[in-house]
């Protein structure tokens, strides 16, 4: 493995693992279109310990030592809002890490199980969209339209999609956030970020 594309296998390692899971979840029958994702990775439910670790587990694992990579690696060039991004890129991780170890009572989603899930899930959810603002606030001139395009993609995905498509909006939403170190202009937007704060 090229150590210079670290990030870039991260990121596919984590997109494979949640495409496996969501397979996963399908033929295990618990989750439909319909159904948040937390539904296939609750307690009881068949298969929810694979899928946990397929869907959450091993994507967050991955995509946290992307972003402290990539951080590490661009500290010298990047400019403060590069850096609050890859921080923010870190701590969405580690929630989606700790959402596969906080499945909900499908029997009691007000519990404790369903408040702990709820509550990684918004700390991922504001992580990412905060990242997501830093990343364009950073981009060079050249490359702010792009990303201000896949800004608002993002936030399309994640305010108006659910409503249309249920739990795809879920599913769609984590893999264009898993996509960030293999999409170009958030990459070049990472490892050129101006100096400026």
């Amino acid at each position: 493995m090229n150590r210079n594309h670290f990030d870039r296998w991260m990121g596919l390692v984590a997109l494979v693992a949640f495409v496996l899971a969501m397979a996963w979840a399908s033929h295990a029958g618990e989750w439909t279109p319909r159904h948040a994702l937390a539904v296939a990775g609750a307690r009881d439910a068949p298969g929810a310990l694979v899928f946990n670790l397929l869907a959450f587990i091993v994507p967050g694992a991955a995509l946290l030592a992307a972003a402290l990579w990539r951080r590490w690696h661009s500290r010298d060039a990047s400019g403060m809002a590069t850096g609050i991004a890859l921080w923010l890129l870190a701590i969405a991780a580690l929630a989606w890490f700790a959402l596969g170890l906080s499945p909900i009572d499908a029997g009691d989603l007000a519990g404790e199980g369903g408040q702990h899930h709820a509550a990684l899930w918004m700390l991922w959810l504001i992580a990412v969209s905060a990242a997501t603002v830093a990343l364009v606030i950073a981009a060079a001139p050249g490359q702010r339209g792009m990303m201000g395009v896949l800004a608002v993609l993002w936030f399309v995905a994640v305010f108006v999609l659910p409503v249309l498509l249920g739990g795809w909006a879920q599913a769609l939403a984590a893999l264009a956030w898993m996509a960030w170190p293999l999409t170009a202009p958030a990459r070049i937007c990472i490892m050129t970020g101006s100096a400026r704060p």
